[in-house]
């Protein structure tokens, strides 16, 4: 996870409404799927998440400097939904 707690507030925010985040492994992997993490609207002091990620897609990289990695997959979170989701690797 790349943050160690939920509570509200406590987050990796993106500054406006575009970001990217790159992870560093130790070792070459074939991931199988990606999960998402936000807190729940019950949880949230407003009672709304409309500052978790909707659109999202994931790459892999040989390394953090590659202008162009191989797509992964494309998906929506759905605010919705269960706070904690799964997206499986569709290439």
């Amino acid at each position: 996870s790349v943050q160690p707690d939920m509570y509200p507030g406590n987050c990796w925010a993106f500054k406006g409404s575009q970001g990217y985040l790159v992870v560093r492994l130790s070792m070459k992997i074939y991931p199988t799927a990606f999960t998402l993490e936000h807190i729940p609207k019950t949880l949230s002091p407003t009672g709304n998440i409309t500052s978790a990620p909707k659109n999202f897609a994931v790459y892999g990289l040989d390394d953090e400097y590659q202008e162009d990695g191989k797509l992964l997959g494309e998906y929506v979170y759905d605010q919705d939904g269960e706070p904690l989701q799964m997206f499986p690797v569709m290439v």
